[in-house]
C-alpha cells in the first residue's frame, strides 16, 4: 500500500457497520412504538352485552378526556352520539368543528352480544386514531380514566 491512499477494506467497514446500526435503532424504535397501538381501523370485542351502554360509557369519556380537555390533538374535532338504535347500529361520530354537515373523520360503532366494537375512517390511520383506539379498548373494559 503506498502513502496516503486509502485503505479500502477499513472504508468499507466504516461505511457498512453504522448503516446496520441504523437499520437496528430503528427497528427498536418501531418495535417500542408498537407497545402503543399503531394508527388503523379497530375491531375489539367488549365484555358487555349492550352495545348502547359500552357507546355511552365511551361517549362521556371521550367527551371528558378528548373534547374537554385541552389537548390540541382534539381541539378541532367534536364527538357526536348516535345512540339510537332504531335508526341503525349505535355510533360515534368524531367530526371536525367547523364542517359541520359533513363526514366524519372517525366513526366509532359497537353491534352484538357480545359487543363488538369497531372504528373507521381518515383519523383511524393516524396517531390520534391510535389514541382513540387505546382510550376506547381501556373504557370499553370498564376503566373510564382519562390515561
Amino acid at each position: 500500500m503506498t502513502r496516503g491512499a486509502p485503505d479500502r477494506a477499513s472504508s468499507k467497514g466504516r461505511t457498512g457497520f453504522p448503516a446496520i446500526r441504523i437499520f437496528a435503532a430503528a427497528g427498536l424504535v418501531g418495535a417500542l412504538a408498537a407497545c402503543r397501538g399503531e394508527p388503523g381501523p379497530l375491531s375489539l370485542q367488549a365484555d358487555a352485552r349492550n352495545p348502547v351502554s359500552v357507546l355511552q360509557r365511551v361517549n362521556q369519556a371521550g367527551a371528558e378526556c378528548w373534547m374537554r380537555s385541552s389537548d390540541p390533538d382534539f381541539r378541532d374535532l367534536r364527538l357526536v352520539p348516535e345512540l339510537d338504535t332504531s335508526a341503525g347500529r349505535p355510533r360515534l361520530l368524531v367530526l371536525e368543528k367547523g364542517n359541520t354537515s359533513g363526514l366524519p373523520v372517525m366513526v366509532i360503532e359497537a353491534s352484538g352480544s357480545p359487543v363488538t366494537i369497531e372504528t373507521y375512517g381518515p383519523l383511524a390511520g393516524t396517531r390520534t386514531g391510535a389514541r382513540v383506539n387505546d382510550d376506547i379498548a381501556r373504557w370499553s373494559g370498564g376503566h373510564v380514566s382519562c390515561s
